[in-house]
């Protein structure tokens, strides 16, 4: 089930935000922090990030990213 959708640009920013249910903040900003920041630093590219679903709080999130835009699509 969808419960939200959003547009952040590689740097961190939420360009865009949509809920289709209550969800907390935390749920995107541990994201970036676990996957794209820490792993950024140790295979310092975005595009060598494995892609797996991240699981937080009995949610599942996927993303995508648009490499030439630097944006990061997130689906949760």
């Amino acid at each position: 089930m969808l419960d939200a959708f959003e547009i952040i640009t590689t740097s961190g920013v939420v360009l865009w935000s949509k809920s289709y249910v209550p969800v907390g903040a935390t749920l995107i900003n541990n994201l970036i922090k676990d996957i794209f920041i820490e792993e950024k630093a140790a295979l310092s590219s975005v595009d060598t990030i494995p892609k797996p679903a991240y699981r937080k709080d009995g949610y599942t999130l996927k993303w995508t990213t648009a490499k030439d835009l630097g944006l990061i699509f997130v689906v949760f």
